[in-house]
């Protein structure tokens, strides 16, 4: 058992709310915190001073890359820590969030703090994250209904958890004590910074032209270039930093809806501390409305200050969007920018004939032929024979050539084949023995 004086405080995010300020100075700062009785695991952080904090101490992948606590590295921290002098054991990790529920069975002592930001503006932060992060290449789009997950989530929480073990704090300057969310985090400690902290944003949201840059050069697999880009746009100031991509009545609408869903929550969980953040939710002023659609002009910006920076990076980025002139993309702008012909499919290619003939007489609803012919350009991607995957991609496209999942599966065959044949070339130029390395790198470009 752990002794009644010690506490293990957990910090959950979710994403987009501060955590990466609050882990690198915590990173920062261990022996400040180790003076005040917090033990603090080290972790690593990136050169933009952006980490996944602790997941590893009490988290672990399992085969399907799924993140799952661990029983054993939760009882090995929990003995180390319960057999030193600290009297906190401070976790953080956005991992964590989801995952409240399991570890507080594997760790009953536990309390969790969560970050609780406008759920309308986490839609916008958690798209830009996505097109910054993890290669969307897709225009943010609304949801039909409002994503009642958070508040389920918190729900569910309230439900199966002792109140007094959650600790749900304000994501606004205002109302953190302190003005600041590291002073905020460490009151849930009782501990007070000897001196203020100046709000400073790290791994911040691009302006919209360079988003809107990222997200079209998304689409030809940045690969290793994709942090070089990152590292550039991150200091570029060209273009509108504060804005949004929803339109104002619908945000309006939308807002209003998840505020009376705080509230019924509130009420619920006799929760009146939240109703501050509530109000101000309430009263939130939406950031200037932008159409996404950005001009050659505004493109033009973001292509000359790369050029500028780093020449290198430019013409490395030349290079792979000349490789790859045929993909489908939804703002073709993009080519004539680093001054590139695209050759797009002609719309009587993307199917033969007979082959249309064949697919019109399944006994199945128009709208999911082009379903049928997506699962089969997977099954034969499969099987590495490109030529029947990229037959019925196309096929695919054509019964619908608004699907984004059909378009993605397109482009992403297409970008296989140009690699192919990229590297194909490249080969007739050097020795037998790269050729040989070559030819094993091709088998499993095809079968990724």
């Amino acid at each position: 058992m752990m002794s009644q004086k010690k506490r293990i405080i957990i910090h959950t995010g979710p994403g987009k709310t501060g955590s990466s300020a609050i882990q690198a100075w915590l990173t920062k700062n261990t022996t400040w915190l180790a003076s005040q009785g917090v033990f603090y695991p080290k972790h690593d952080l990136s050169k933009e001073k952006i980490s996944s904090g602790n997941l590893r101490e009490i988290l672990t992948q399992d085969e399907a890359g799924n993140w799952e606590v661990d029983k054993d590295k939760v009882i090995q921290l929990v003995e180390q820590f319960n057999k030193s002098e600290y009297q906190f054991l401070l976790l953080s990790s956005e991992f964590f969030f989801h995952r409240i529920i399991q570890i507080q069975k594997a760790i009953p002592e536990a309390e969790f703090i969560a970050y609780i930001r406008n759920p309308i503006e986490l839609l916008e932060s958690n798209y830009n994250q996505s097109v910054k992060r993890h290669s969307n290449t897709r225009i943010f789009s609304l949801p039909n209904v409002l994503n009642r997950f958070l508040w389920q989530h918190l729900e569910t929480l309230y439900n199966k958890i002792d109140h007094s073990k959650l600790h749900l704090r304000p994501f606004n300057e205002q109302l953190m004590l302190g003005g600041n969310i590291v002073a905020d985090l460490l009151s849930v400690l009782k501990l007070e910074l000897t001196e203020p902290l100046e709000n400073k944003r790290i791994n911040s949201s691009f302006t919209f032209q360079s988003m809107e840059f990222k997200r079209l050069l998304n689409y030809f697999g940045l690969g290793p270039l994709e942090q070089e880009l990152d590292q550039i746009l991150q200091g570029c100031d060209i273009g509108e930093r504060e804005y949004s991509l929803i339109i104002p009545e619908q945000f309006e609408l939308l807002n209003n809806e998840s505020c009376d869903k705080m509230s019924d929550f509130i009420d619920k969980f006799s929760l009146q501390q939240l109703i501050p953040l509530l109000d101000s939710f309430r009263t939130t002023q939406q950031r200037p409305y932008l159409k996404q659609q950005a001009t050659f002009g505004q493109l033009t910006e973001i292509v000359q200050y790369i050029k500028t920076s780093d020449v290198t990076l430019y013409h490395k980025l030349n290079k792979l969007v000349l490789r790859h002139p045929n993909l489908i993309i939804d703002n073709p702008i993009i080519f004539e920018l680093f001054s590139i012909e695209p050759s797009p499919f002609d719309k009587k290619e993307l199917i033969d004939d007979l082959l249309l003939k064949h697919i019109n007489q399944f006994t199945v609803a128009p709208g999911k032929r082009g379903k049928i012919c997506y699962e089969l350009a997977n099954f034969y991607l499969l099987q590495g024979d490109l030529t029947n995957t990229l037959m019925y991609a196309k096929a695919a496209h054509h019964f619908n050539p608004r699907n984004q999942l059909f378009i993605e599966k397109l482009n992403d065959v297409l970008r296989n084949i140009n690699n192919v044949e990229h590297e194909t070339k490249s080969a007739s130029h050097i020795k037998p023995s790269k050729v040989n390395r070559m030819n094993k790198f091709k088998n499993l470009l095809i079968r990724r």
